[in-house]
C-alpha cells in the first residue's frame, strides 16, 4: 500500500507539472516549431553531451579514491550505470544502484560508496549554485539573484554540517548507540561508520576545490549541447542564457517525480526560457528533446551494468538489503 501511495504522489506531482505547461501551449505553434528543427546538428549536441561524463566520473572518482582507488574507466561505468537506473526507475533509485554495483566489484562497504555519492551531489548542488548566481547576475534576472543566494547559503550550511560530521563523528555514533536492540545497534554503529569514511574527501580543500571546479566542468559542456540544441530549434538564446535555463531546470528536478523527471523539467525549462522571450509551445518542444537527452545514458549504463553481471530488475529487491559488510566481486 504504501508503495502505491508514493507511486500515485509521484503521479500527480507530474501531471500537475504537466497541466501548467500544457495548457498554455498552442497546438500550431508546437508544430511548427517541431517542423523548424534543424536535425543536422543533433548528432553534435549528443556527442558534447556524452563528453560531460568524462569529466563527472573524474569527479566522483575524487570522492571515491579516498575509499578505494579506481580507474577512470571503472568510475564511468558506475556513472553510467547510475544514470541508467535514474532514467528507468522511479525516485532516482540509480544512485542506490550505482553504490551497490561499485561496493560489489570494489569490495568496499556499499554504504560507504552511498556516502560519496551524497557528497558529491551536495558538491554538485553547491556547483550549479555558486553557476546560477554568476548566470542570473550576467543575463539580468536579477529578480532570482536573491532567491540564489539563499540556496547558496542553504547549501554551504550543509556543506559544513558534513565537514563537522566527518570531524567529529562521535555524537553520532553515540546516537546510533541509544538503538534499544543490539543487534539493531550494532547495525546502527556499523553503517554510520562507513557512512562518515566516505565524506573523508571533505578534510581536503585541494579536493573540495577539484570537485567544485570540475562540477563547473561539466555544467558548461552540457550548457554547450543545451545550446547547440537551441540552435537547432532557432530559440535566438545566448550561451549565457541557455546555462541559465540548464540551472533552472536541474534546480527544478530536486522535485521527487515520476521516471526522467518529466513533469517538473518541462515546467522549468518553459518557465526558464520563458524569461528571455521563448514561446512555451518551442520552450516545450525543446524541453521533450533535453528529456530525451537525459535518456542517451541509459543503454550505455545497462550494457556496462550487464557486463557486470547483472540487471535492473534483478537489483530492485536488493537495494534495500546494503550493508556495511563486504561483499564479493561480480
Amino acid at each position: 500500500m504504501k508503495s502505491l501511495a508514493k507511486r500515485l504522489i509521484l503521479l500527480a506531482v507530474t501531471a500537475l507539472f504537466l497541466y501548467l505547461v500544457l495548457r498554455k501551449v498552442e497546438p500550431d505553434r508546437l508544430w511548427s516549431a517541431l517542423r523548424g528543427l534543424y536535425w543536422p546538428l543533433l548528432p553534435a549536441v549528443v556527442g558534447v553531451y556524452l563528453v560531460g561524463f568524462i569529466p563527472r566520473a573524474q569527479k566522483w572518482r575524487i570522492i571515491l579514491g579516498r575509499i578505494k582507488p579506481v580507474s577512470l574507466k571503472d568510475s564511468l561505468g558506475y556513472t553510467f550505470v547510475g544514470c541508467a537506473g535514474n532514467a528507468l526507475l522511479p525516485a532516482r533509485l540509480g544512485e542506490l544502484v550505482r553504490a551497490y554495483i561499485c561496493g560489489r566489484r570494489e569490495e568496499i562497504p556499499a554504504t560507504a560508496v552511498l556516502s560519496t555519492i551524497l557528497l558529491e551531489r551536495v558538491l554538485e548542488v553547491l556547483s550549479l549554485l555558486i553557476l546560477l548566481c554568476a548566470v542570473v547576475g550576467y543575463t539580468g534576472r536579477g529578480e532570482l539573484y536573491q532567491l540564489a543566494l539563499i540556496g547558496l547559503a542553504v547549501c554551504l550550511g550543509l556543506m559544513g554540517g558534513l565537514f563537522l560530521l566527518q570531524r567529529h563523528p562521535g555524537w553520532l555514533l553515540k546516537l546510533a548507540g541509544l538503538a534499544p536492540w543490539p543487534g539493531l545497534r550494532a547495525k546502527a554503529e556499523g553503517w554510520l561508520s562507513t557512512f562518515v569514511e566516505g565524506l573523508a574527501v571533505v578534510r581536503s580543500p585541494a579536493r573540495l576545490a577539484a570537485i567544485i571546479a570540475l562540477g563547473w566542468v561539466v555544467y558548461l559542456i552540457e550548457g554547450g549541447a543545451y545550446w547547440l540544441l537551441a540552435q537547432a530549434f532557432g530559440l535566438g538564446v545566448s550561451y549565457a542564457q541557455t546555462l541559465f535555463v540548464l540551472c533552472f531546470i536541474f534546480v527544478g528536478m530536486t522535485i521527487p517525480s515520476t521516471v526522467g523527471n518529466i513533469g517538473p523539467l518541462q515546467y522549468f525549462c518553459v518557465l526558464g526560457l520563458g524569461y528571455f522571450g521563448v514561446d512555451s509551445s518551442s520552450a516545450l518542444i525543446y524541453s521533450v528533446f533535453i528529456n530525451a537527452m537525459m535518456y542517451l545514458p541509459a543503454p550505455v549504463g545497462l550494457i556496462f551494468l550487464h557486463s557486470y553481471g547483472s540487471t535492473l530488475g534483478s537489483l530492485r529487491g536488493q537495494l534495500g538489503q546494503m550493508a556495511p559488510s563486504r561483499g564479493s566481486k561480480g
